[in-house]
């Protein structure tokens, strides 16, 4: 199979275990956008979209450096445009300690650069 992403306004039930995997205590916000990376109906990565503020992104550890980040955020970003942002945004300070410099790295390397105290990227560039 391949890898399916999905725009919910809420998560599955069905995928909520494989969820938890990635959230590692990361709670849900009420309302955002959520992006849903599937493989052979499993959760292997997730994303959230609150207006131009990218609010979380993360890859199951199992399933990290395989491009599934990348085609991710590429949907997201496809779908931010769609709604006519010209921004995203990310804090990763927000991310737990252990994964700050990874998501930093990772998402410096897909065009984010820093501006006011968080990483940004233009949509339209």
């Amino acid at each position: 199979m391949r890898l399916t992403v999905s725009c919910l306004s809420q998560l599955p039930e069905q995928h909520r275990a494989h969820t938890a995997l990635i959230l590692q205590a990361t709670p849900l916000p009420d309302q955002a956008l959520f992006y849903l990376a599937t493989f052979n109906d499993r959760a292997v990565a997730l994303a959230w979209r609150q207006h131009e503020r990218l609010g979380f992104i993360a890859v199951r550890d199992l399933t990290r450096r395989r491009g599934i980040g990348s085609e991710l955020l590429r949907q997201v970003r496809q779908e931010a445009k769609a709604a006519g942002l010209t921004r995203l945004e990310c804090d990763p300070a927000q991310a737990p300690e252990a994964e700050r410099e990874g998501l930093t790295a990772f998402l410096q390397g897909q065009g984010f650069r820093p501006r006011e105290g968080v990483l940004s990227c233009c949509l339209y560039e």
